[in-house]
């Protein structure tokens, strides 16, 4: 499975809905072949004009999953807002996969450059290098995904672009709205994300560069004053074929 892919993914959940002061959960099951194999929680406060944002990601395998990641993640994303522009502070990840730990801090410059407080392990695979120009300005995960779909919130379409740094890939994010709407969605728009890796590119893989496709479809959850939420995931994987996502729960954090 693309890792990278679903946190972006994730980021989505919340990002759409009007911003809000209360904090928001909602959990999501992965399926392959109607097996699940990953739950997920996400966490998120949505500030104001000039106010912070957090945005906290928990993935853990579940049931025949386990045979193959063994493992769980947590990823944490905070800064605030320019206008309509995030503008990211930290991002941290920590997680066991397989065996191995593996954690990541990312310290963002007044300039928005980041800058690799840890990395481990190290040196994971032999890897494309990234041009020390190519940094500025891009962002974390989760942050992308608030500049992106506000798209969706203000246009009701999902155009956008972002580049991703995660301390060893620079993913380039194109986000396109779907021409057909998913009649679970009661009429909301469903966007087509695709994400391609153009710097950091594992040298002994070279197949990881093709363009990965996932499709995420909107809807209104049933719980009074939820905002505009992911109710179903098209999430691309280069091993699994596609991995359905599903909304199971909302609740106010």
């Amino acid at each position: 499975m693309s890792f990278m892919l679903w946190r972006i993914t994730l980021g989505l959940a919340f990002l759409a809905g009007p911003a809000a002061a209360e904090p928001w959960r909602a959990s999501y099951a992965f399926a392959a072949a109607g097996i699940t194999v990953m739950e997920a929680e996400v966490d998120l406060e949505i500030g104001g004009p000039g106010a912070p944002y957090t945005i906290e990601t928990r993935t853990r395998a579940r049931g025949l999953g386990t045979l193959f990641f063994r493992g769980e993640q947590v990823a944490h994303s905070e800064g605030s807002w320019r206008g309509a522009n995030p503008l990211p502070r930290q991002h941290r990840s920590s997680g066991n996969w397989r065996g191995s730990p593996r954690r990541t801090l990312l310290n963002y410059t007044a300039s928005g450059t980041p800058q690799v407080g840890l990395l481990e392990p190290a040196q994971d695979l032999e890897r494309t290098p990234i041009p020390p120009e190519a940094l500025p300005g891009t962002l974390d995960a989760l942050s992308a995904m608030l500049k992106l779909s506000r798209q969706v919130r203000d246009t009701g379409r999902c155009e956008g672009q972002a580049r991703i740094f995660d301390g060893r890939r620079l993913t380039q994010l194109n986000v396109t709205t779907d021409p057909v709407r998913d009649p679970a969605g009661g009429g909301q728009p469903s966007c087509v994300i695709e994400s391609q890796i153009v710097g950091g590119l594992p040298v002994e893989r070279p197949e990881d560069a093709r363009p990965m496709r996932s499709v995420v479809h909107f809807g209104n959850p049933a719980q009074p004053g939820a905002p505009l939420l992911p109710i179903r995931i098209e999430l691309a994987s280069r091993w699994w074929g596609t991995i359905q996502v599903t909304l199971r729960q909302v609740t106010r954090g």
